[in-house]
């Protein structure tokens, strides 16, 4: 009798076998969510418990496969753990990484690895949602008029298409952060880096650069106002993404910069980069490598090829390489083609006036340039001349990246944007 109310008040989940709640919970997409089961009851925890790690892992990769972004967040967390960058070391990441893209089915990460990589992801997922109010607004509709009378989202294969472009920029800080190379080593591991990917990835991620810098640090972005006891003024930064002093901020990795865009005070602000110091610049940077970017040996006999010569993304892949990621959708494609269609194929890359990075129409997907009118008017994609913000000389960027401002015999404890012939009624000294 004692055995049959024993067994009523058992609960269904209490009979399932052990390895069936293990993998329950191994294929639950979220780790708070994994992490409120764990703690709903003694059993769920137990289950867990008998082999965490494992459990953890699946989980984070399931997060990350519902994005399509396993491969990249792995090889952004290996390259973060990976010593001193050597030739011999590039070229073994290069191999299991870069040189196809592919999902490492067996990959077990230690919690230390799981948390690390879903703080990355948090990151990068929260600056793509940022990325469509920074660059709609630019895009012309067909009648010539700009986007900006309504915020629009990006799509799913459009998020995605950013957040692949953002992890290939944290891939690259990580890998080159710290290296042993010499400096004609280091610009030839970068640019084996670069020429991984497809001609109109690589616009991607000059995109992400760009939009890194317009978003993310405090001390690049938009004029900003100080309000001051009984004073207002305003400092407007002289500054332009390809700096030597902005690059080398870059490196700090997504997650850095993501929360100084975040932050809300000086001190939240000032605490990732380096805490107030002004970092060493930089020999060997991001924008470097792609200013002197050499195709030719990706390319092989194909460097004089015309890009109208391809047809679509297919035909690209079958006669040159394969594109790194396989875009089902041959918008950013089509439009790189028809920003370049009078240039040969080594010609093809980076062309800084472009306005595939000054409106990210590499982003974009086929029907959102469709309805744009870019496909129709390759006139809004061609070269148009941009003045790069601020693009003077910057001498004494180190020295006024953290200077007080007097004010009235009054000091006011702060940092302003570094910037060189900044317009602000303040006084500095």
């Amino acid at each position: 009798m004692m055995e049959s109310e024993s067994a009523t008040r058992t609960t269904p989940l209490e009979r399932l076998p052990a390895e069936l709640i293990w993998a329950i919970l191994s294929k639950l997409d979220c780790l708070k969510t994994l992490h409120r089961a764990v703690l709903s009851c003694r059993l769920l925890w137990r289950s867990f418990s008998k082999d965490s790690s494992r459990v953890a892992t699946s989980v984070i990769l399931n997060y990350l496969d519902s994005y399509d972004v396993r491969p990249e967040a792995l090889a952004a967390l290996q390259a973060s753990s990976m010593p001193e960058l050597t030739p011999s070391s590039m070229q073994e990441f290069y191999t299991s990484h870069l040189s196809k893209r592919h999902a490492d089915r067996g990959a077990f990460l230690t919690f230390a690895q799981v948390a690390a990589v879903a703080r990355l992801h948090s990151a990068v997922s929260r600056l793509a949602d940022e990325f469509p109010q920074t660059y709609i607004p630019k895009l012309p509709t067909p009648t010539g008029d700009l986007c900006a009378f309504e915020p629009l989202e990006l799509s799913p294969s459009e998020k995605g298409r950013v957040i692949r472009a953002l992890y290939a920029l944290e891939i690259f800080f990580n890998l080159f952060r710290k290296t042993s190379m010499s400096h004609v080593e280091e610009p030839e591991a970068m640019n084996e880096f670069l020429v991984s990917f497809a001609p109109w990835e690589i616009e991607q991620i000059v995109c992400a650069q760009e939009f890194l810098f317009l978003h993310v640090s405090p001390a690049f972005k938009n004029p900003t106002t100080h309000n001051v006891p009984g004073r207002r003024f305003e400092n407007r930064p002289a500054l332009w993404s390809f700096y030597a002093e902005v690059q080398t901020r870059f490196f700090l990795g997504l997650v850095a910069l993501e929360s100084i865009a975040r932050a809300g005070t000086y001190n939240q602000q000032d605490d990732p980069l380096y805490h107030g110091r002004t970092p060493p610049i930089r020999r060997s940077l991001l924008s470097r490598a792609l200013q002197h970017l050499d195709f030719e040996k990706a390319l092989g006999d194909h460097e004089k090829d015309s890009v109208s010569s391809f047809e679509n993304a297919q035909d690209y892949s079958t006669k040159v390489k394969p594109p790194f990621f396989d875009d089902p959708d041959e918008g950013p494609f089509t439009v790189w083609k028809e920003a370049h269609r009078l240039n040969q194929l080594r010609d093809s890359v980076y062309q800084r006036d472009h306005e595939l990075q000054g409106r990210a129409y590499v982003m974009w997907s086929g029907h959102r340039l469709d309805s744009l009118g870019a496909l129709h008017n390759p006139r809004q994609i061609l070269t148009v001349p941009r003045k790069a913000h601020g693009e003077r000389g910057v001498s004494s960027w180190r020295e006024r990246s953290r200077r007080p401002v007097q004010w009235e015999d009054e000091l006011v404890d702060g940092w302003w944007d570094p910037s060189e012939e900044s317009s602000t009624t303040a006084q500095e000294w």
